[in-house]
């Protein structure tokens, strides 16, 4: 008797042990697919082939995402993703999306789905790939079109070829979002007064957006919440991952008359998209989400303004829409999902912020202290945060730090002493508390300024 219930015991315990087993298998499966669900894949379903029969009630959104003069430059019209289109019937889907995007459903369909105005092109059979180049070349030149939802529909009818958008929100929800994010540009756009530099304007906005926004993790698809990846999240409501910090930044120098697109790729590896802005006839690259910090007092410059060789040292660009269409598998979408429409070669550092602002210290004589105390000094009265140096190539990059903080002479608190001799009360700088934040790899340095009796004066 003991020997069968014993065997029931067994076969119980094992039993539980085989399905605990089981479940933990498909929790890690599961939970690896949801990781690698990421907003990459612009999918597509097939619709009613008719496309006749669309009882659907549409309204019109009174409200549109405004591109009046918000600041007192002229804003940059962005065709780059439409004058990539190789033919007509291309163009002219583009040109429909544009003209009916704030023509949408006041009710789900029976998907679910608030609709936009279905569109026809006569005469031409676009494929799914054709489509998906289409709307992807769209979201590119109009990342203010924040409601447009991951999906599209198709059909054909002969020779003709049907297509059907859908809004993640409804008209009337559009139209108050649409105010919203007007009203919020607004804010961040004003005081971009006339005179500044291009330089200038760009780092004022990249931090007011940083200032505004913080990357939220935890954020595998558009399931988890559509604005996350759009810049209605990153300027609104202040949480977005890379996608909608990109396509803020893009907004808001477009508007303050910069150029400045979108590139898909990879950071360390993970899917990622970040910016290229061209000034003064050169093009750099921006990353607002690897300048942001988790500490809100802190904004990085260590993705600001980059050459091509810079940000290839942990991006990875994706392939340009030409190169995806020669190769032999253009019509693996999911591979082809990432690419670019236009990516300039980089090759300037001019606009680079630590070659804009920084002071360069190369070898530790009485020129190079007096440039860096007349840089500290200057930027403690224009209540600058930050110092930054670069270094030459005369010394190794430890023997630097080694120098200024570490070991004699001890050049930080020799530049803190003489620069405090030409500052006011308000302005002396505190020699008790240094914040320092290192860059090896491009020989840099950065070093927040704290102000005596805890005065920091911040407007970062």
């Amino acid at each position: 008797m003991k020997k069968i219930f014993s065997g029931i015991l067994y076969a119980i315990f094992f039993g539980f042990a085989a399905i605990l087993f089981i479940s933990c298998i498909l929790l890690i499966i599961n939970t690896a697919k949801k990781h690698n669900n990421d907003y990459k894949q612009l999918d597509a379903v097939i619709i009613d082939e008719s496309g006749e029969n669309d009882s659907t009630g549409y309204e019109t959104i009174d409200t549109e995402v405004s591109y009046a003069a918000l600041s007192e430059y002229a804003p940059v019209e962005l065709k780059y993703g439409y004058n990539i289109l190789d033919s007509e019937s291309k163009r002219y889907l583009y040109d429909k999306i544009g003209e009916n995007i704030y023509s949408v459903s006041d009710k789900k369909d029976d998907n679910g789905h608030y609709r936009i105005a279905r569109l026809r092109v006569t005469g031409e059979k676009l494929s799914e790939f054709d489509i998906r180049e289409v709307v992807n070349a769209y979201i590119y030149d109009n990342p203010q079109i924040f409601w447009l939802e991951n999906l599209f529909g198709y059909a054909y009818v002969g020779d003709d070829t049907i297509t059907e958008f859908y809004s993640v929100i409804s008209a009337d929800e559009c139209e108050d979002c649409i105010e919203l994010f007007n009203k919020k540009i607004g804010e961040i756009l004003s005081g971009i007064s006339s005179g500044l530099s291009g330089y200038e304007r760009e780092k004022i906005l990249h931090d007011r957006l940083l200032g505004r926004c913080r990357y939220k993790n935890g954020i595998a698809s558009s399931n988890d919440g559509w604005q996350y990846f759009s810049a209605y999240g990153a300027i609104v409501t202040g949480e977005a991952v890379c996608e909608g910090y990109a396509k803020s930044m893009q907004i808001l120098l477009s508007k303050a008359g910069i150029p400045c697109l979108t590139v898909k790729g990879e950071g360390d590896g993970i899917f990622h998209m970040w910016n290229v802005v061209e000034l003064d006839d050169n093009w750099y690259h921006l990353d607002p989400t690897w300048d942001d910090n988790e500490n809100d007092s802190i904004i990085s410059y260590e993705y600001f303004n980059l050459d091509s060789n810079n940000i290839n040292k942990n991006h990875k660009i994706s392939d340009d829409i030409k190169t995806v269409v020669s190769s032999v598998d253009s019509k693996d979408t999911d591979r082809n999902a990432r690419y670019n429409f236009f990516v300039p070669l980089c090759t300037s550092m001019n606009m680079n912020y630590y070659n804009t602002e920084g002071v360069l210290i190369d070898e530790f004589d009485k020129e190079t202290d007096i440039r860096v105390i007349k840089v500290m000094t200057d930027r403690a009265v224009s209540g600058e945060s930050y110092l930054p140096i670069r270094f030459g190539s005369s010394m190794k990059y430890s023997e630097y730090i080694n120098k200024l903080f570490y070991k004699s002479p001890y050049k930080y608190y020799y530049y803190i002493d003489h620069a405090n001799e030409k500052l006011d009360d308000s302005h002396k700088i505190s020699r008790d508390k240094i914040s320092v934040l290192k860059n090896e790899d491009n020989m840099t340095l950065r070093v927040k300024i704290m102000f005596e009796e805890n005065k920091n004066i911040d407007k970062s």
